[in-house]
């Protein structure tokens, strides 16, 4: 029996619904030879994605540039999500295909040459690096400062400034909120969340800032972002008229009326990105300007303001503490990587352009995570010097 036809057992296998006619040829082919078994085995345990294992075992290894253009239209075409199933295709993509790892790299490395990091008192500093908590400080203008709980994941301005949970933060005069402004500041390896004085929530991300009023103008609902969040805008009305709400960011202003969407507005990228989830917003960035509708994006860089059709999984899934990468290039992950571990990240040689595809959950610590990324081919090294630590991606 073909390889083909092996990968659809396999698969079937995986998904519970394998015939007793099927796993009678599963196991025969297992015991055919030693490798079967440990291929086997290394698709039940996550470390390899059967069918492309089972393609690259057929495909003529001569040709590598026809090899690697061949393996990302399979996987593309496996994890490319239409509307009537993305819901389904992403449960069934993650626990079948993804397996928590790395579906594929295109590049010049070859798909199954996997090398661990070779100094191993590396490792184990990088496995004591861990991944983002909850931690932030409240900066407010009156000159007052308190770094957040670490037991707590979040705020509120709903009635006194208080936690998530109820527990009181900080008692301020009503009449002197009206003209306080706050900024809340999350560090690279952190994370944090607000509930604002209309009910709006928002979700920051490492190393991004907020700044918005305890008390919110009767007229307009305008915050201020650096960084990354997620904004869940309530709808919210005075004298019968909704209060339509304002993200500012370097380079744009996102209108508001009542949805959910992202925004990456990171200082150190050339590009913002603005992510619509539901409902509708409106993005303008100098003379241009563009509405939004769910599932699109609008992407401001310095060639102007741009709108494409996208799967938002991938931007908001470091909301439910995951890496999600579809055709994600090694320089974008890297930065994802650098925030959310507060460790620098620089490159050594020519590195060619990379792009991963799969999920990786942020709870890991910084070994498991180059671990699995170091399966496509990318190697790591560690640069100490005293306390400050720099990781270097080489070739």
């Amino acid at each position: 029996m073909d390889s083909t036809a092996i990968a659809r057992i396999i698969k079937r296998y995986l998904e519970g619904a394998i015939s007793d006619e099927e796993t009678i040829i599963l196991n025969q082919w297992r015991s055919d030879a030693p490798e079967h078994e440990a291929l086997f085995e290394k698709i039940l345990d996550g470390s390899a994605l059967f069918e492309d294992v089972m393609l690259w075992m057929e495909l003529n290894q001569e040709n590598q540039q026809e090899w690697t253009e061949q393996l990302k239209a399979d996987v593309l075409q496996k994890i490319q999500p239409t509307p009537s199933t993305l819901y389904r295709q992403q449960k069934t993509t993650v626990a079948i295909y993804v397996a928590a790892a790395v579906l594929l790299i295109i590049g010049a490395f070859s798909f199954l040459q996997w090398e661990n990091l070779s100094d191993k008192k590396a490792e184990m500093t990088l496995s004591a690096i861990q991944g983002g908590s909850n931690k932030a400080e409240l900066v407010l203008s009156n000159g007052q400062k308190i770094n957040l709980r670490s037991d707590k994941d979040g705020i509120t301005l709903q009635g006194q400034l208080a936690y998530s949970d109820g527990t009181p933060l900080l008692s301020l005069d009503k009449a002197k909120s009206a003209n306080i402004t706050a900024t809340i500041k999350v560090p690279k390896g952190g994370k944090y969340n607000i509930t604002l004085a209309d009910g709006s929530r928002i979700w920051l991300n490492a190393g991004s800032e907020l700044e918005y009023p305890l008390v919110f103008d009767q007229q307009k609902r305008l915050v201020r972002l650096k960084g990354e969040a997620y904004f869940q805008v309530a709808k919210f009305e005075h004298n019968n008229s909704r209060v339509p709400f304002e993200v500012h960011s370097e380079h744009q202003t996102v209108e508001v009326t009542g949805t959910s969407f992202n925004i990456s507005a990171y200082p150190d990228d050339t590009n913002t990105t603005t992510t619509l989830v539901e409902g509708a917003v409106t993005v303008s960035a100098g003379h241009h300007r563009v509405r939004l509708s769910p599932n699109e994006q609008a992407v401001y860089s310095s060639d102007g303001l741009k709108l494409k059709n996208v799967d938002v999984e991938s931007f908001i899934a470091w909301k439910e503490n995951k890496f999600l990468f579809y055709e994600t290039e090694l320089r974008d992950l890297m930065k994802s990587i650098s925030r959310w571990y507060n460790i620098d990240v620089a490159y050594q040689g020519v590195i060619p352009p990379t792009y991963f595809y799969g999920e990786i959950g942020r709870e890991k610590n910084l070994a498991e995570v180059l671990r699995i990324l170091e399966k496509s081919g990318v190697k790591f090294k560690l640069k100490s010097r005293g306390t400050y630590q720099q990781l270097i991606v080489i070739q």
